[in-house]
This record gives C-alpha cells, structure tokens and sequence, in this order.
C-alpha cells in the first residue's frame, strides 16, 4: 500500500468515527473521549469532545479537557466542494507529474524527451497541458517555470528577469509543451512584458507572446483572481485546504500530508498555484508571484497590439467561482 493509500484509510476511518457521537463513549466510559457538541469555523465544522487526563493532586483524580477535530466542510462552500472532489479522486495516485523528463544531447537545439505520468494527481484534467515542462531561459531543469494562460501568451515570475516594461529580451527564445498523447510541442518567443515589485509597481510577473498559438492539444489554463480565491476559499487552522502546487524536480504537492514537499526551493518561484476544481485546474497565482488580473490582461493585450494580433482573441478565461460564499481573511 503507497503512502496515499494508507492516508486515505486513516482519513476514511476518522471520519466514519466522527460520524456518530457515540464513536467517542458514552457518558459512563471515563477514560474515553465523549462526544459533547459541533462547533464551527467559517466553513468548517468540527466535532468537539471532552477527554479525561490524570491531575498532579494525591489522589491521582481526574479532570477533562475538551478538543475539536475536524468533521467535515458546510454543503455549498468551495472548501467543501474541493475537499470532496479531492478526497473522492485523488486515492492511489501519486505526486509525480512526468515520468521521463530529460535533456538529451544537444539541448536546446534538440527539444527535451518528455512523457506524463498517467497515474499523477494532474494527469487527465482540464488544463493539465498547460504546465511546461522545459524552456531555454530555465537556471535548472524545471525552474523558472512557464505557464500558458492563453494560445499566445505564457506566465512566468517576474523578480530576476531583467527590467521592468515592454522588451524583446526573450525573442527567439524556446518553450516547449507536450500533449496529452506525449507529443512535445515547441513555441517560439516574440517578446515579453516583465513586471517587478522593484520597478515601483505592485504585480510580479513576466508575460511571455509567442509567436504562433499553441495547438489544440496544449489547453491553457482558467483563471481566478487570487483575492477571490482567498475570499471564498478559507483557511483554517486544523482542517484540511487542498491545493495543487507543481514544483521544480516534477511533483505536484497538494499540501495535504502525506502528499506535500517542500514548494518554496530556489527557483519555484512563478510555479502555478493551482486550485483543483472537480475535473479541472484553476490557476490563481504564481508561487511568491502575483495572480491574474485587469493589470495582466492589459500588458496581455498590449503584447498582441506590439505583434499586429487582435487583443479579443487572446483573453484570460476566467473561471466563475460567484455561486461560493464568501469569508473574511
């Protein structure tokens, strides 16, 4: 059994435990835990039960604390709506998003050998494609990543990649991408738009143009902006919040242990953050770089207009998360 099995286990024993207070004994099991009320948190609700522990005084007696475990996420949330999908589809698959992913001799002239990985978490869903897995600007295999947001235009991080404003700095420049039958595609760079915190605005961010679309097996991603996904999306502290985030050496951590690794290494900067919606990918930010918005959309359109392209056939898709209430952050 993998480490994602066994996970799935534990998760599935712990709640059928909570489902019923009476998991926890009743009121005449003393050493037990008993079962005492529901509590909430946003859109979470936890179940609450007191448990025994032994006191310092001489006579060994007993007092009782209480804790909360998490129980399940309010119908009509979008934790609820993620958690599920992910609990429901995600057993007995693995982080690995490639299953060969190597520079042969004479890269980048030769393109990269490349093969998904079937049984990965991403494998299959909508916008998958999207990620790429080699261009020539990477510092290392798999850092500095590009991913397409629409037929034309790529998204990478913007902090260390020169100057901030219109340039032509990565013309000429390689990316490749591979279909989901494993047909590497390559791309070719017209020129880009960097954004940089440092260059007095507030968005981190490079746009790359290509200079001819991707083709039909290649699907850039949806998109979300990222003060939406935090509004509706909650964090909270002992419940589980699953996102999808690729990561240099080729996994996908979902930040749900056991199926998390470290995705903030030198070089991961820009990878998708990725909200997995049932059947798709939802991109909603860069890591440590910043999400989609009005701002991207117009360098986006500028890009087209530099490059005689009409701006209309090039635009964010954007993926309607109204229906979810919204929480404080």
């Amino acid at each position: 059994m993998n480490a994602f099995s066994t996970a799935s286990v534990i998760v599935t024993i712990l709640l059928l435990r909570l489902a019923s207070p009476n998991a926890f004994g009743g009121p005449a099991e003393k050493t037990a835990e008993t079962f005492v009320g529901w509590s909430t948190n946003g859109p979470a609700v936890f179940a609450r039960a007191s448990y025994p522990a032994l006191t310092n005084a001489d006579d060994n007696s007993i007092t009782y604390s209480t804790n909360s475990r998490f129980h399940h996420y309010l119908s009509g949330t979008l934790n609820d709506r993620v958690w599920t999908n992910f609990i429901a589809h995600t057993n007995g698959k693995d982080m690995t998003i490639w299953s060969n992913r190597t520079h042969p001799v004479g890269w980048p002239t030769n393109p990269p050998v490349v093969t998904w990985n079937a049984n990965s978490l991403i494998w299959g869903l909508k916008g998958f494609t999207a990620l790429s897995p080699s261009w020539e600007v990477q510092s290392g295999i798999g850092q500095v990543p590009v991913t397409a947001l629409t037929r034309r235009h790529g998204y990478a991080r913007g902090h260390g990649m020169g100057p901030d404003g219109f340039n032509a700095n990565f013309a000429g420049k390689r990316v490749w991408f591979v279909t989901a039958d494993n047909q590497v595609i390559q791309v070719t760079v017209a020129r880009d738009v960097v954004r940089t915190r440092t260059g007095g605005g507030q968005a981190d961010y490079t746009i790359l143009l290509f200079k001819e679309d991707l083709p039909a097996g290649v699907e850039p991603l949806r998109v979300a902006e990222t003060t939406n996904v935090l509004a509706k999306y909650q964090v909270i502290h002992s419940a589980p919040h699953p996102l999808f985030k690729p990561e240099q050496t080729g996994r996908v951590s979902t930040e749900v242990p056991p199926l998390a690794v470290n995705t903030w290494k030198g070089g991961d900067s820009g990878s998708a953050d990725l909200l997995p919606m049932p059947g798709e990918l939802v991109f909603f930010a860069g890591r440590s770089t910043s999400g989609p918005s009005p701002q991207m959309q117009a360098d986006m359109d500028q890009l087209c207009r530099l490059e005689h392209l009409n701006p209309r056939s090039y635009q964010l898709q954007w993926f309607d998360l109204s229906s979810y209430p919204s929480y404080p952050y």
